[in-house]
């Protein structure tokens, strides 16, 4: 047997090259989602299909209905090409459901059912009436992405959602006005903010291995040399092995005085020290959200210091899970921004969407990479939106 695959960016578009090269009584063998192996988080993913001339098969169309809404007849089904099946009551992953559908039967599909593969090979979308194939490749590769099943629902044909005439046909306007939403419910700060004759001190707390003291570099560097403000850090990591070294390197590479400190007494005499300084940075210890103790120790070191800005760092490698209970058990802390780091290593960065919308912590910077200090960017609602929706064509400095 003669196996044809072909890729595309959705699956109509790959089920239509199937049909011009093979016929419309070509039959499908499989569906599968994939995305290019490139680096960074702005690789692109597509469809595809594998198909042949070689097994002649009948149209599975009635049971392929029958498997995407038991409880309506196949029989009672339109048959025409702008029909489009009724949502199944729970979601499952796109390979989830190809998988399922291809278990259905031993045999394969015609590819001109077209319309019953889609919605036997991609999430079911809500049990709304005539729903446009643009809509339901957006809520697809949303799902791929992380996003929530129901979120993204409620995105694309929620109630406040407006789309009408020919631009629910254009996936293009569809994701458009999902990243509109997304941007209306994130809250962003902006970066740190100085003022003549004012010091103010930021405190950078997280969980173990989030690039607390990359990013601290970053921010100091940056500012450093953007603004020509005199700088001062305090470290009080010293229970991990090479971190004061690894402040100390970044201290001499800006020109900017370096405290450690052992104990919460010794904050104030530390700050003291630094008090000509514009701007002050405590670096500390990484401690694991379920550590109440080290926890509760380092409130009395941040006590002492009384931040104007206490940024909470977490890492986007995390699961949205764990990132919820950061965001719980560091509240002791009292932090006033969330800073997202190691963007450039997430997978389904979509997934934080609905803890990001829930949070009420404002974002303040994002990091993709390890370069000091060039990567590091403000955190832009329009950014954000672009990274949980997986608009992989949007520029990584899109404000």
């Amino acid at each position: 047997m003669q196996v044809h695959t072909f890729r595309a960016e959705s699956l109509q578009a790959a089920l239509q090259k199937v049909r011009q090269s093979l016929g419309p009584d070509a039959s499908v063998l499989h569906t599968r989602e994939k995305r290019e192996s490139t680096f960074g988080f702005f690789s692109k993913s597509f469809v595809e299909v594998e198909a042949t001339l070689d097994v002649p098969v009948p149209s599975r169309l009635a049971a392929l209905s029958t498997a995407t809404s038991p409880s309506i007849p196949p029989t009672t089904r339109p048959l025409s090409r702008t029909s489009q099946p009724a949502a199944t009551a729970g979601t499952k992953s796109t390979k989830t459901a190809s998988s399922s559908s291809t278990a259905q039967g031993s045999r394969p599909v015609r590819a001109s059912d077209s319309e019953t593969i889609a919605a036997a090979t991609r999430q079911p979308p809500p049990a709304r009436a005539a729903l446009s194939p643009a809509v339901m490749e957006v809520y697809s590769d949303l799902v791929a992405g992380g996003v929530d099943s129901k979120l993204a629902k409620e995105l694309l044909v929620g109630e406040h959602q407006a789309l009408h005439g020919p631009a629910a046909e254009d996936s293009w306007a569809v994701r458009a006005a999902a990243t509109q939403q997304v941007i209306a419910r994130l809250n962003v700060s902006g970066s740190i903010e100085l003022q003549d004759g004012q010091q103010k001190v930021v405190a950078m707390v997280g969980p173990t291995g989030v690039g607390k003291t990359t990013t601290l570099a970053k921010i100091a560097a940056g500012i450093r040399f953007d603004l020509g403000c005199q700088l001062g850090l305090i470290a009080l990591d010293t229970f991990r092995l090479g971190a004061v070294d690894q402040l100390l390197q970044y201290a001499e590479l800006i020109s900017a005085p370096l405290e450690v400190v052992s104990s919460p007494e010794q904050v104030t005499a530390a700050l003291q020290r630094l008090r000509e300084c514009d701007l002050v940075l405590i670096d500390t210890a990484g401690r694991s959200p379920r550590d109440t103790e080290q926890l509760a120790e380092l409130r009395k070191f941040l006590e002492y210091a009384e931040p104007d800005s206490t940024q909470l760092v977490v890492s986007a490698t995390s699961s949205a899970a764990h990132v919820e209970e950061t965001l719980e058990r560091f509240s002791v802390l009292q932090p006033s921004n969330l800073l997202i780091t190691k963007l450039d290593e997430a997978v389904n960065f979509g997934n934080w969407l609905g803890v990001l919308q829930s949070s009420r912590l404002p974002i303040s910077y994002l990091t993709t990479g390890q370069h000091v200090p060039q990567d590091i960017v403000v955190a832009s609602a329009r950014r954000l939106a672009s990274l949980l929706l997986g608009n992989y064509h949007a520029q990584a400095h899109a404000s």
